[in-house]
């Protein structure tokens, strides 16, 4: 091959290798922007989870972005609806203390819930209420067993919670029942309400219930409605 014939034929094959190089060039640039992308995915998810004190997973398959638009706008405004891969979502439950038991919930298409203490049975009404909206769109026949937007599993307090146990929630009292709870049993057994408030602050609510519910029962003290661990 001549000289002539070598400088056509590099000529020819540089706008190739000018492609290939480019192509390459995109994807280093698409995986660092998507690692970019997962580390503040999993950055605000630890954010989110710092400040919950329920993380619900939900099965979302099945609503249109319409609906789930609706039950966002239906939720407090404190409460936060995120959908996340459910790799970023165990990342982070990793990295934040006391959530590492919702990892078992992270499987399937999830949006996920983050409720504050202040607005729990508020959060998981809305949800009650969307599901019935949904349930009210089937047949008779279907509605009794139906469940229209499912529960992966929700947490509380280092708790994996089922679908039942997640929407028992929406019975949780708000801060000023509480309030009110724990001025009646002051002026009734201040024993027993010393004694519950040592309960821990998000288990507060399940504390005084239960103080609440036992009030009847003069002799009953905080150690039989919440006994200790046999560690203890």
């Amino acid at each position: 091959m001549n000289a002539k014939a070598a400088v056509a034929q590099r000529a020819a094959f540089l706008p190739a290798q000018r492609a290939v190089q480019q192509r390459r060039g995109s994807l280093q640039i698409q995986a660092a922007i998507s690692r970019q992308r997962k580390e503040e995915t999993v950055e605000q998810l630890e954010g989110l989870l710092q400040g919950s004190a329920v993380v619900v997973g939900l099965r979302y398959q099945g609503l249109t972005v319409k609906q789930l638009q609706d039950f966002r706008r239906s939720l407090p405004a404190s409460s936060k609806m995120l959908v996340c891969k459910n790799t970023l979502m165990r990342v982070a439950c990793d990295k934040v203390e006391g959530w590492s038991e919702l990892k078992p919930a992270t499987t399937g298409d999830n949006a996920w819930l983050f409720v504050n203490e202040e607005v729990i049975a508020e959060s998981i009404k809305a949800y009650v209420a969307f599901e019935k909206k949904l349930v009210e769109g089937l047949p008779k026949e279907e509605r009794a067993t139906a469940r229209p937007i499912d529960i992966s599993g929700g947490c509380m307090d280092g708790t994996l919670m089922d679908y039942v146990a997640v929407k028992k929630l929406e019975s949780m009292p708000t801060k000023l029942e509480l309030i009110a709870t724990i001025a009646r049993l002051i002026n009734q057994v201040p024993t027993k309400v010393a004694r519950g408030i040592n309960q821990v602050p998000t288990k507060l609510a399940y504390g005084v219930k239960a103080l609440a519910d036992g009030d009847d029962n003069k002799e009953l003290v905080v150690g039989d409605l919440f006994p200790k661990p046999e560690s203890a």
